[in-house]
């Protein structure tokens, strides 16, 4: 890319004598060199348009080439790749069709859900289930009594998983007592 010229100023000293009087020892020299602004504009607009018929022949070529790839393909490798296609499309149609299933099943919207076998999907559906779990009014984590403790929780899916309960069953049991849990 051409740099634009700019104007330029060339100057020299003056020298000064005793009574106040300034010689010059040199002229000043000023060289301004003025830049045709329209035929630079001319110059790459014609540049573009020479790249944009380049362009255009090089996309007929990899065109031409492309067929010529494809003629000179054999009945297996064509059939070869259509059915990887299909394979594909198959995959895609049966993730959909699981997902949707399960979408349906436990009432989640089908956007939702983008795991691809039913293992992955049972744990986001779950995820999913206990998010959507709504909290009652008085069951919040929001500590309002200015109390240290933070009151725990729990949904029916986490108490329904007998990990889960196991393993906090003192706290499950404190919270049924207290009402937290019906």
């Amino acid at each position: 890319m051409a740099e634009a010229q700019e104007p330029t100023t060339t100057t020299t000293d003056t020298e000064t004598t005793g009574e106040g009087a300034a010689t010059e020892t040199d002229a000043t020299t000023t060289t301004t060199t003025a830049t045709d602004w329209q035929s630079e504009a001319e110059k790459w607009k014609a540049l573009s348009r020479k790249n944009e018929a380049q362009a255009k022949a090089n996309a007929d070529a990899a065109k031409q080439w492309s067929e010529f790839q494809e003629s000179q393909k054999s009945e297996t490798d064509k059939l070869k790749e259509h059915a990887a296609e299909l394979e594909t499309q198959l995959k895609q149609a049966q993730t959909t069709a699981l997902r949707s299933q399960y979408a349906a099943k436990n009432q989640i919207p089908m956007e939702l859900l983008t795991a691809d076998t039913e293992d992955a999907l049972d744990a986001q559906v779950k995820a999913l289930l206990a998010f959507k779990t709504p909290q009652a009014a008085g069951r919040s984590n929001v500590d309002t009594q200015g109390g240290s403790q933070q009151a725990t929780i729990f949904t029916q899916a986490q108490i329904s998983d007998p990990k889960f309960y196991q393993t906090h069953r003192s706290e499950i049991l404190k919270a049924m007592a207290e009402g937290r849990i019906k």
